[in-house]
């Protein structure tokens, strides 16, 4: 093969392989969603809010992609399930964040403990390694 062959094999790989894990992580949230009672978005709320420890609605709204108004419908019903909760800061009351109750770290432990502890550390650090190769590239 030449130079210019295995650049374009390269190429088609990294694309099908972005397509399958973009497919698989889907088909993953929709295996979740099918045992919970819980909307996709609403599962990856909970992670975010997990990862971040807290968002405002403006937060939510543009992470999703939703207006202002669907981010707060999608955060009454999580909170009237009790798994979060709003919170007022001390420096500005007019500011509320969103923030995971016991009862939403505990459901999001829940959605993963049918996972083996070493598949999880796989797919992590498999990822990781992903990540760091995506900004090695894109700076």
């Amino acid at each position: 093969m030449s130079t210019e062959q295995d650049k374009q094999y390269a190429i088609h790989k990294v694309m099908e392989s972005m397509a399958n894990v973009q497919q698989k992580s889907q088909f993953f949230i929709d295996m979740i969603t099918k045992q919970e009672t819980l909307t996709h978005n609403q599962i990856l709320l909970l992670f975010q809010l997990r990862l971040i420890g807290s968002l405002n609605i403006t937060d939510i709204s543009e992470r999703f992609i939703i207006t202002p108004g669907a981010a707060s419908s999608m955060c009454d019903k999580l909170e009237d399930a009790g798994l979060i909760e709003r919170v007022r800061t001390k420096e500005d009351r007019r500011v509320v964040n969103i923030v995971l109750t016991e009862q939403g770290h505990q459901r999001i432990l829940h959605i993963f403990e049918a996972f083996p502890t070493s598949d999880l550390d796989k797919i992590s650090g498999t990822l990781e390694q992903i990540n760091v190769l995506m900004d090695k590239m894109m700076n």
